[in-house]
């Protein structure tokens, strides 16, 4: 039996409904792609990332890792499931980064680097122990021999905070609770040095500073290893300070 005129009418609306959702769905999902291919550079995971050999290559590796984070256009370089499993039995890192234990400063994130490129100490300030040096000696030797060791200060750290502030309350002898009586032991004489007084944020950025360029100083002093590589220009120690606020590492002149 033929169907009523009206049935067949609003059939056809329903289909051409239908059809119409359908083609701006499949819009949608086009304009979606279109902006996830805009943010692409983002979020893009390089595969595997060249190991730079010398002192200066490494640096340079570093310095635009730093800007890639810092312009929100990360890599993610040798992070994905065949770098993880190619370095399960042998490590390849190009540099050792030495920081301060301040959960904000994590040196594969503000380098961008991945799995197997950084060797990676912290201590509250970045100050030196002996089993810190030895970790640096075991870097710098073989079969690793890596070209460059880091020393990362950043902005408003508070283990110097802390020493400024001890040192306010006593300078000939400031005081910290426990064992972290030792960083501020290696931090004062820096400050002293300076001339810095107080503890604002002028006199933190300075001995933050200071601390960096002084730490490099005595890791070469004090290790005849990392001294040697140095010397035989295999290995370069450069002292940094990361900003926590923008994300940039500033290279100091050691």
């Amino acid at each position: 039996m033929p169907q009523p005129i009206d049935s067949v009418v609003n059939a056809t609306i329903t289909s051409r409904r239908k059809l119409l959702a359908g083609a701006t769905g499949l819009l949608a999902l086009a304009g979606l792609s279109a902006c996830a291919s805009e943010k692409s550079p983002q979020a893009t995971t390089v595969g595997h990332a060249a190991t730079p050999k010398t002192p200066d290559g490494v640096l340079k590796a570093l310095a635009e890792g730093n800007q890639r984070f810092t312009s929100g256009q990360v890599q993610h370089p040798n992070q994905d499931s065949q770098r993880r499993g190619e370095q399960a039995g042998h490590q390849s890192p190009f540099a050792l980064v030495h920081g301060c234990v301040d959960s904000r400063v994590a040196p594969e994130m503000l380098f961008d680097q991945g799995i197997g490129d950084l060797f990676v100490t912290r201590t509250a300030g970045a100050v030196l122990d002996d089993t810190l040096v030895g970790s640096m000696e075991f870097a710098v030797s073989s079969p690793y021999s890596v070209p460059l060791l880091v020393i990362l200060g950043h902005s408003a750290c508070g283990a110097v905070t802390g020493t400024l502030k001890a040192m306010e309350a006593n300078p000939r002898d400031p005081q910290l609770p426990g064992e972290m009586e030792d960083f501020a032991d290696q931090i004062a004489p820096v400050a002293r040095s300076r001339k810095v007084s107080g503890s604002g944020s002028e006199a933190v950025t300075q001995v933050v500073e200071a601390n960096a360029l002084a730490v490099a100083k005595q890791l070469v002093e004090r290790s005849a290893i990392i001294r040697k590589a140095v010397e035989e220009q295999r290995t370069r120690v450069v002292p940094a300070v990361y900003d926590l606020e923008t994300g940039e590492v500033s290279w100091l002149e050691s």
